[in-house]
């Protein structure tokens, strides 16, 4: 058993100890995001509220962001085939099914959170660094939760710095 394994089953040994601790594995893992994603999308409007153009560009950003974000993910997915744990370890304890099981590497909740920090940072809104500990919280619920392996918590995160990387770099020719 390697090291991802290891971590993620002494992870997932905490499920089902503590209400609240489960509570709060499940929140990050499936609704933490949500709200991310509602406090970049008001922010974006309420900073350039009235100048359109400065209005949309950080909502199209995301938006094209993410789908190539996705779609890279699904490609790594191909490459790496990793499955989900529950299916490899199915006596774990999971907190919900996943929507998908047939990839777990690289995480695209994590990828997506991540994205929405890093994104944040490159259009410098403000107070962006408190939605460090929230992605932070997202990659850690989908460990927690059952769904993950740490190393596909990493694997997303690096993908959201690549394309938050290349969406800085596009951005400074526009």
């Amino acid at each position: 058993m390697n090291w991802n394994e290891k971590q993620f089953l002494k992870i997932n040994s905490l499920v089902g100890k503590n209400i609240w601790l489960d509570a709060f594995g499940r929140a990050g893992a499936e609704w933490v995001i949500v709200g991310m994603g509602g406090w970049y999308l008001s922010i974006s409007f309420i900073l350039n509220f009235g100048n359109q153009l400065a209005m949309w560009r950080p909502l199209i950003t995301l938006a094209l962001g993410a789908l190539v974000g996705w779609g890279l993910s699904n490609l790594i997915a191909l490459g790496v085939e990793e499955v989900r744990p529950r299916l490899k370890y199915p006596e774990i304890k999971i907190l919900f099914w996943p929507f998908s099981s047939w990839k777990s590497f690289p995480s695209d909740h994590t990828f997506g959170a991540f994205l929405i920090f890093f994104l944040a940072l490159v259009f410098n809104f403000p107070t962006a660094w408190s939605l460090l500990p929230l992605a932070i919280w997202v990659g850690w619920g989908r460990v927690y939760a059952g769904v993950h392996y740490p190393a596909d918590i990493f694997g997303g995160v690096g993908l959201a710095a690549i394309v938050a990387s290349v969406s800085y770099i596009i951005l400074k020719f526009l």
